[in-house]
């Protein structure tokens, strides 16, 4: 119950203390379900809570849980949340059909009776961080989407890591912080690799509140590297019918950055003014924009990203506009 208990925190950034259920109280159930299941209470943003465990996925089907859990509920009056080690792709989407809330501790959550207030804590400064993607991870689901004909389902972890340039450890972060999001799933044994659940149009709506700015910083130099990706409104009239800003602004993977920032290589680096603009990337622009841009610009739909919770006109809200329809829908 730990795993669960570290889960939510890391979800939710609220700790939870489970108090299993007396026999007193369990007396009330029916003798299968007190000898089926495990019963815990807990509270959530102030909602009680039952928690109900599975030894083993083998032990249920989804529609007679279904109709288990509104005799539970009726005994308790408390909404009942299934909590189940491994839940296969096919016995989730069956749960969610049947709005059964389910958490798969560092997998998945699913709390249909607290949705309401689960958009309540996007409020809080503390869950959105605790709920965005890794930005490797980002990395990942915006080539997959602008990349479709290149399928990552037929790279192993090692080849995925040497596609996006990090090491096995942090492609193994990335991969796991996608299946703890539900986003994709992860087949095989001795070589792993990963299948994303979804259409595109349904991966953008279910990952996009958790996608990150992919901008680190931004600061000012007077002459800049060679090869870099134009990016910020620069880029924009590469992919929407609004014209480039006036400011030049480029992007670059932030160790590179700190490489040449080390080595002097910057003119009047500063963070006021200067010739260029220049915004530090979380991950490389490079390996998404890769034959997608023919002008040398960062990819569309990290673009999207960058500007879309800025200070922006009504003309670069409706070019941020131009940009998912042709990408996404």
């Amino acid at each position: 119950m730990e795993k669960l208990k570290e889960y939510i925190y890391h979800l939710l950034g609220q700790k939870i203390e489970l108090k299993k259920l007396s026999d007193n109280i369990l007396n009330k159930l029916p003798f299968l379900f007190r000898n089926s299941y495990e019963f815990y209470s807990t509270r959530i943003s102030n909602h009680e809570l039952i928690f109900l465990v599975l030894d083993k996925e083998d032990t249920f089907n989804p529609q007679q849980l279904r109709k288990q859990l509104e005799i539970i509920r009726n005994v308790f009056n408390k909404p009942v949340v299934v909590i189940a080690e491994d839940i296969t792709t096919v016995n989730r989407k069956r749960l969610i059909d049947y709005k059964i809330s389910f958490i798969s501790p560092g997998k998945q959550m699913f709390l249909t009776e607290l949705l309401v207030d689960f958009q309540d804590f996007n409020k809080k400064e503390d869950f959105r961080k605790n709920i965005k993607l890794l930005p490797s991870a980002q990395l990942i689901v915006l080539y997959h989407i602008l990349h479709r004909e290149d399928d990552l389902s037929k790279y192993t972890f090692k080849e995925l890591a040497d596609k996006f340039q990090y090491t096995q450890m942090g492609i193994t972060k990335a991969v796991n912080d996608l299946k703890r999001m539900g986003l994709i799933d992860v087949i095989g044994t001795k070589e792993k690799s990963i299948v994303f659940e979804n259409d595109v149009p349904k991966l953008w709506k279910q990952a996009e509140d958790l996608f990150v700015d992919p901008i680190l910083k931004a600061v000012y130099i007077d002459k800049k590297p060679e090869k870099l990706l134009r990016s910020n409104t620069t880029a924009l009239e590469e992919y929407t019918d609004m014209n480039p800003g006036l400011q030049d602004c480029f992007a670059i993977e932030r160790n590179r950055f700190y490489q040449l920032k080390k080595e002097k290589q910057f003119t009047n680096l500063n963070e006021e003014n200067g010739t260029y603009a220049l915004e530090v990337w979380k991950y490389n622009p490079e390996i998404i924009a890769k034959g997608i841009t023919k002008k040398n610009n960062v990819d569309p739909l990290s673009l999207y990203l960058s500007l879309k919770d800025g200070f922006i006109d009504e003309r670069t809200d409706m070019a941020l506009d131009q940009i998912i329809k042709k990408y996404i829908w």
